[in-house]
């Protein structure tokens, strides 16, 4: 795939996807291009362009069309992930959402990534043939995906569409059924006794990433022996996955748990868009192997590993801080703006330590991250570093919609502390 065509494709995507999310943020009513433009742009045209690129990435199959082997597949992730949901006892309560209901999800993420992990060697030493099978139907895979992904979602809206929080506010502002099929009708939608987003989300979405890379890895060293590139970005694309499941408790604070309706968005991106698009820097590797040499890589995974500590590091800040108000952050007792929250309640919010410097500094470790397991396919061209660019526009969106909703939270407290914390992302720049 050529740089100049890659390019072609992959900047259009973006431009559709940021410009149009942008018009989708706007409240107005009776907006078509939030009704009806921008919900057909990510459920038709994404969906083509992604698997475009997909299709012109690969040298190593002509499979395109689902199949037996696609919907096996399929049938384990799903049957494997809703398993590790039912059949282990421990539960997490998760904060109280807007619509008043506090969800419970089962605390066993790292166990299940271990198990998995696990099993998945297992089968790929036993059966060496299997990744190779795997590999050459990966775009029937993701097609499947893509099948089920739809009619899941379209499951979710006709279930809940005439009784869901919220209703009443959407009537009024003239939403089309298509928005509320794109955005999602429940906050928090249960199936068969489980939580949908915990399901799609992590237990899907999450551990098809880690999967997918890991079959690639091994489908790798049976065709060429060791490339340098793709197991310094499998191994630092696992530990970063690893970690998500170490914490995967303090995942369901975030906006994807507690902002995100249970919809096309965030129910179909998990189970097609994740598996299909964050593996892609491995995939194209696979398909266009580069050829670094040990210095370079080794450089870039002790990097990739500090950037991941890093990003560890600044999270576990604010979890202690949390736990305990008093504490030391960096030799000091830590500092913070005592603010009143918009229900009256008493908070605190963290300025010393990497939570001084700039609102958002876990972001930058992990774009920086993203970088080092996008910069060893350098030598193929701008493909590798597809995720990057990506994750880059999504922080950055998520940084505007996280400080959204604390200025909603915090109201006059948050100017203070934006005051206090000048920067966002990158210290004395932006």
């Amino acid at each position: 795939m050529s740089i100049k065509l890659f390019s072609k494709i992959y900047y259009k995507f973006k431009l559709y996807k940021f410009s149009i999310q942008i018009f989708m943020e706007k409240n107005t009513e009776n907006n078509m291009t939030k009704n009806y433009l921008g919900p057909s742009l990510f459920i038709i045209i994404v969906p083509i362009i992604l698997f475009v690129i997909l299709k012109k990435s690969t040298t190593i199959s002509t499979n395109i069309w689902p199949n037996l082997f696609s919907v096996l597949v399929l049938c384990f992730l799903l049957l494997w992930g809703y398993l590790s949901l039912r059949l282990f006892p421990e539960n997490f309560t998760g904060p109280k959402n807007v619509d008043n209901f506090q969800p419970k999800y089962r605390n066993n993420g790292f166990k299940f990534w271990l198990i998995t992990m696990i099993l998945v060697v297992l089968i790929c030493l036993k059966w060496k043939n299997f990744p190779l099978k795997f590999t050459q139907n990966f775009i029937p895979i993701l097609l499947t995906f893509n099948i089920f992904g739809l009619l899941f979602v379209a499951y979710l809206y006709w279930r809940n569409k005439d009784n869901y929080w919220g209703k009443e506010e959407d009537d009024k502002k003239n939403y089309s059924p298509f928005f509320k099929f794109y955005r999602g009708l429940q906050f928090h939608p249960q199936i068969l006794g489980v939580d949908v987003k915990q399901w799609t989300n992590c237990r899907f979405g999450m551990i098809s990433w880690q999967i997918i890379i890991l079959i690639f890895a091994f489908f790798s060293y049976y065709s060429m022996g060791i490339n340098i590139a793709i197991w310094v970005t499998v191994i630092l694309q696992t530990i970063y996955i690893a970690k998500f499941f170490y914490w995967e408790t303090g995942y369901f604070n975030t906006l994807d748990i507690t902002l995100d309706r249970g919809g096309y968005y965030i129910c179909w991106g998990c189970l097609v868009f994740v598996p299909a698009f964050y593996t892609f820097t491995t995939y194209y590797l696979v398909n266009n192997p580069a050829n670094i040499g040990w210095v370079f890589g080794g450089i870039i995974l002790l990097l990739g590993l500090w950037m991941i500590w890093m990003n560890y590091e600044v999270d576990r800040e604010k979890e202690m801080f949390k736990a305990d108000n008093n504490l030391e952050i960096w030799g000091k007792p830590a500092e913070y703006l005592t603010v009143k929250k918009e229900d009256g309640k008493e908070g605190k919010l963290l300025t010393s330590g990497w939570w001084g410097i700039s609102r958002h500094m876990n972001y930058t470790y992990e774009i920086g991250l993203s970088g080092c397991w996008s910069l060893v396919g350098y030598q193929v061209g701008l493909a590798p570093f597809a995720y990057l660019v990506y994750i880059i526009a999504l922080l950055v969106h998520r940084i505007y919609r996280d400080e959204e909703k604390c200025a909603g939270k915090y109201g006059k407290y948050w100017k203070k502390y934006c005051e206090k914390v000048k920067y966002r992302l990158i210290p004395g720049i932006y």
